[in-house]
């Protein structure tokens, strides 16, 4: 989930920082081109998968688990807030 929710955030930046419809809230991102914020977040969704692939989770303990669950739901919260942002500015 956390790989496709990245991967999500990435293409809903590219598009509402293209349109200018929203600003990348990330610093170190911030100043970048908008394809390259997307190349970037898509090359760390790749990197996740692969680790995920070599590594499965179930050699992690229950705090691991508990922070990508964290993670989850901080990504979908930020897609959600994109999401809406992006709806709300085709609207009108």
């Amino acid at each position: 989930m956390l790989v496709l929710l990245n991967s999500l955030d990435g293409i809903a930046t590219y598009v509402g920082v293209s349109l200018l419809i929203i600003t990348e809230a990330n610093p170190l991102l911030a100043e970048l081109d908008p394809f390259n914020i997307l190349l970037i977040k898509l090359y760390l969704s790749t990197f996740l998968t692969v680790f995920i692939l070599l590594h499965p989770l179930q050699q992690f303990g229950r705090g691991f688990k508990y922070l990508l669950s964290f993670a989850n739901v901080c990504y979908l919260g930020v897609f959600v807030s994109h999401a809406f942002w992006i709806g709300v500015s085709m609207v009108y």
